[in-house]
């Protein structure tokens, strides 16, 4: 019951802001333009919240219905909402990426840069895709199945992290950068971006322990909850300092 009341307040708080920046930007209509930084860096949350209404929603409707862990059902839903939490979360760093490449990168790289971090951020992508539809990750099967001596979803796991860490770092490494050295970058979008980078990493600090080990130790699952928190707080600071202005 305590996982269910969290996971709804926050999809609850996601989605009310989400929907309260959908306003506003269509009330303001083309009276202020919206520049590419900002188009992305929505993106990347409103994936995040669109990936978890399934990811968590499913797993609301099965607490609520009273349907069984074993039942077929219960595997395909958690299953499925596993697989699209899993593609969409992916592409939010590869937003996250894009709105880093329209604030910094002019100031802190080179084009030629900027189209090698493209096509490995894209290639990771493909193979993400090809690796989460492999039948070795047992989404449709309830608790991760060891097949090879480990979990399959940790190699499933891997284009994620490249993509991820490729992101974070270079969001947090320029954002750090202007905070020291002003180059004429917004401040206020360049603190919701280094606020929102750290705890970014703290949301993959928080997921690495339950990938690595969830099969081993189950409750390990359970740091899933600070994970889905540190997202929060960079929504926040992304929030604060850019989405709402």
């Amino acid at each position: 019951m305590g996982s269910i009341i969290f996971i709804i307040a926050y999809l609850v708080i996601i989605w009310i802001f989400l929907i309260k920046i959908i306003i506003k930007r269509f009330k303001k209509g083309k009276t202020i333009p919206i520049d590419n930084a900002w188009k992305w860096t929505f993106v990347a949350y409103f994936l995040l919240g669109f990936g978890d209404l399934f990811h968590l929603g499913f797993r609301i409707y099965v607490f609520f219905t009273g349907l069984g862990p074993d039942e077929s059902f219960t595997n395909l839903a958690i299953g499925s909402g596993y697989i699209i939490s899993g593609l969409t979360m992916t592409y939010f760093y590869i937003a996250i990426f894009h709105a880093w490449s329209n604030i910094y990168g002019d100031k802190y790289s080179i084009p030629s840069k900027i189209k090698i971090y493209t096509i490995i951020l894209y290639s990771a992508f493909i193979l993400r895709l090809v690796l989460i539809f492999l039948p070795f990750n047992h989404w449709f099967e309830g608790d991760a199945t060891v097949d090879f001596g480990f979990d399959f979803r940790i190699i499933t796991a891997i284009p994620i992290y490249i993509i991820g860490i490729l992101s974070i770092s270079l969001l947090f490494k320029d954002s750090k950068a202007e905070k020291n050295e002003f180059t004429g970058i917004n401040i206020n979008l360049n603190k919701g971006n280094y606020m929102a980078s750290i705890w970014f990493v703290v949301s993959y600090v928080t997921y690495s322990i339950t990938l690595f080990l969830v099969a081993i130790f189950p409750l390990t699952g359970l740091f899933m909850i600070p994970k889905t928190i540190a997202y929060l707080i960079a929504f926040y600071y992304h929030y604060k300092n850019m989405l709402n202005r």
